[in-house]
């Protein structure tokens, strides 16, 4: 009873809806927080799985870089 005459006080409604904006945010920051740790982790897997580049690609690639520069 003391509940429901509360909730016609100004202060509790005005609590209750700071209470529900501030646990929104933290949730949606949270949420966004997560979503930067994963795609990190998956760019550092990602870096240990893809190979370095091989020699032969390295020469290949100046060969071609120099073929366009002396045109």
């Amino acid at each position: 009873m003391v509940v429901g005459l509360g909730l016609y006080s100004y202060y509790v409604r005005e609590l209750l809806a700071s209470l529900a904006l501030f646990t929104a945010v933290s949730f949606f920051l949270g949420l966004a927080a997560l979503t930067v740790f994963l795609l990190w982790c998956a760019s550092v897997q990602v870096a240990i799985w893809t190979p370095p580049a091989s020699r032969n690609m390295i020469a290949f690639s100046r060969r071609v870089i120099s073929a366009y520069a002396k045109t």
